[in-house]
């Protein structure tokens, strides 16, 4: 491993390093303040209640803590790591402990029962953030490799048909794929009304009048009973966000086996797309046939283009995509679902905004004509009012809220990806060099735009402004903390995650050039990442701060900055699994003109895929680095193990 010396002083540390470092330390004291009030003795969360039957919420309960092992893994407070093992522990107790209507509990044998991957991914992210933080945890390498084994073919679970290459059925898990039952997850405590009046009903078909009769509550039973006629067996897309759990226990075995399952499904689901006139079929049967239970149409299924449309549809092929590619290191996976975008935005409407710019709002569902009643706002409609349908697309809206796009660029660093990115701005929305000082959704996102803005150059202030953003959002928590005196008003699945103080967003795109996984079951994808060398942890060391302030497929130009009052001496790793490779580096200790800096100075570290730079208390280092990407098998192996 190549080492460079930080040799230029920074008697003024830059703002955002400062900040930054202040970000990691309050977080971690919000935390601790949190765990006290919000959980109980030894960390176990107050829901669900002893006497709760059910099947949905164990992933919201998880959601509450699942960023704190990342955050750790960033250079967060050990404290973090702890307070997660603490909580996760005992919510698979708690979960272990609450019975369903079938016979056995919520987890069974630490894992979800039968639930779909939009929520399995959401709770499993945890577990994928732990591979980053805990590699060498026995107990985090034995659940990553039993939860992926469920979907090996194995007969006692039956969720995957290996011979077909598919999964079967939209709800698996622990228990495999015969426990779903729309009556059970729907009746309580939601009601037939609740995930279908929001988004839409998909048949056009059934013996009412109109769709909407099906949201009557004297109909719901009939609803039910569709639901699982229609969308309880067989494959929808969604599951290619399995390929992350397989993907996951690669990173700790190197074994074959999974990386072998993420291309095969992978394929499986490209052949389909291609046997469906390139749009990807959002049913498949058990037999291998596309509309298998839907009188053979490709559109209809659970999750798919008819119900949750696009926001749905493109997760699965977006994780999948970027997990082959870590894999295999082959980018054409990407075509995948940039196919689908781009087939989005062929079918897209342009609508002026001013006399300069215009939005292209794109279809995000597909479907029969007629009246789909949901709520219509932020789309285009007909003149009386009606939702625009236009050669079955419907559901025009702008694309900015999804992160697909952005993940494309992230892998691919392809400017023509970047540039679909700009063409599909909203210019009816927020303005890209603005930071919103309010936490927006339990996502955490809403700034990716303006990052890129940043890497662009049209945004220079953008890491301090996001930096007190985020500090402001745990400030935000804190606030709601003391209002409610420290215990909560309410205790439903969401009351972890309605009140976590931690924010990772900014974090990621600032220390590593990362956009946020995903965030229904995404595996991180970096452009770099750091270690402590002294302490033999991962993330940044104790008051260094580092920011990413370029990427390209060339490479990236980082700055290292030693704000506290030690020596330290930081491990930069190309990628966030050692999958990139330095091809080339270039120093110098000043990175902003504030200070005289060394001549550069350039290093070829081979096949290097880290570098350890020492850094003197109140020292600075820029590095220029030319980048191989994705050239190295990926791993979670600590960058000092032997």
């Amino acid at each position: 491993m190549r080492e460079f010396e930080a040799t230029t002083e920074s008697a003024h540390p830059p703002t955002w390093a400062r900040r930054q470092r202040a970000l990691f330390d309050v977080t971690a004291d919000a935390v601790d303040r949190f765990v006290e009030d919000y959980t109980g003795p030894d960390g176990d969360p107050f829901w669900p209640p002893a006497d709760h039957v059910g099947i949905d919420g164990f992933d919201d309960v998880v959601e509450g803590v699942c960023n704190w092992p990342l955050l750790y893994a960033m250079g967060g407070d050990e404290r973090l790591l702890d307070h997660a093992r603490r909580v996760y522990e005992s919510a698979l107790e708690r979960g272990a402990a609450t019975e369903t209507p079938f016979g056995h509990p919520m987890v069974v044998d630490e894992f979800e029962q039968c639930r779909d991957w939009f929520h399995l991914g959401e709770g499993n992210r945890y577990i994928y953030n732990m591979g980053l933080a805990a590699p060498d945890d026995e107990t985090v390498r034995a659940r990553a490799t039993r939860f992926a084994d469920l979907y090996l073919g194995d007969a006692a679970v039956d969720n995957y048909d290996a011979e077909k290459r598919l999964v079967r059925g939209p709800m698996n898990g622990s228990m495999g794929p015969e426990y779903c039952d729309f009556a059970a997850y729907e009746h309580h405590p939601y009601g037939a009304d609740y995930r279908w009046a929001r988004h839409g009903l998909p048949w056009r078909d059934l013996e009412f009048d109109e769709a909407a009769d099906l949201l009557d509550p004297a109909n719901e039973e009939r609803l039910f009973e569709v639901l699982n006629e229609r969308c309880a067996t067989g494959d929808i897309p969604l599951n290619l966000a399995i390929t992350s759990l397989m993907t996951n226990a690669y990173l700790h075995t190197g074994d074959d086996e999974y990386r072998e399952w993420v291309t095969d499904y992978l394929d499986a689901w490209r052949e389909r797309t291609a046997a469906n006139g390139g749009i990807v079929p959002d049913n498949v049967g058990r037999s291998g046939e596309i509309g298998e239970c839907t009188d053979g149409s490709w559109y209809g299924g659970y999750y798919g283009w008819s119900w949750g449309g696009w926001h749905y549809v493109g997760i699965g092929p977006t994780v999948a995509a970027e997990n082959a590619v870590l894999l295999e290191g082959d980018e054409e996976y990407l075509e995948f679902p940039r196919s689908q975008l781009d087939r989005l935005v062929e079918n897209g409407i342009e609508v002026s905004e001013d006399d300069v710019h215009s939005t292209l709002h794109i279809p995000h569902k597909y479907g029969g004509e007629g009246d789909y009643h949901y709520d219509a706002s932020g789309v285009l409609t007909e003149d009386d009012g009606e939702v625009l349908w236009k050669d079955g697309w419907y559901e025009f809206k702008p694309h900015q809220d999804d992160p697909y796009a952005v993940h494309l660029w992230s892998v691919s660093m392809d400017e023509a990806d970047r540039e679909r990115i700009r063409r599909l701005r909203d210019w009816g929305k927020q303005d890209w060099r603005r930071v919103d000082p309010r936490a927006k959704t339990k996502h955490g996102d809403g700034h990716e735009y303006a990052w890129l803005a940043y890497l662009d150059g049209e945004f220079p202030d953008y890491p301090e402004r996001v930096l007190d953003a985020t500090r402001e959002h745990v400030r935000e928590r804190l606030r709601l903390f003391d209002a409610e005196g420290n215990e909560p008003t309410t205790v439903d699945e969401d009351y972890l995650r309605d009140r976590n103080p931690a924010f990772h967003a900014a974090l990621l795109q600032l220390t590593m050039g990362a956009p946020q996984p995903v965030y229904y079951g995404g595996l991180l994808m970096a452009q770099v990442r750091h270690f402590d060398a002294r302490r033999e942890r991962p993330g940044l060391p104790e008051g260094v701060a580092a920011l990413v302030e370029s990427v390209s497929d060339d490479g990236i130009e980082l700055t290292l900055v030693n704000v506290g009052a030690e020596s330290e001496e930081a491990i930069v790793q190309a990628g966030a699994y050692g999958e990139h490779r330095f091809d080339a580096v270039e120093t110098n200790g000043d990175a902003n003109g504030d200070e005289a800096g060394d001549a550069r100075e350039r290093d070829e570290p081979g096949e290097a895929n880290a570098v350890r730079v020492h850094l003197p208390a109140g020292s600075r280092l820029s590095m220029t680095a030319e980048v191989e990407r994705f050239a190295n098998d990926p791993s979670y192996e600590f960058p000092w193990a032997e």
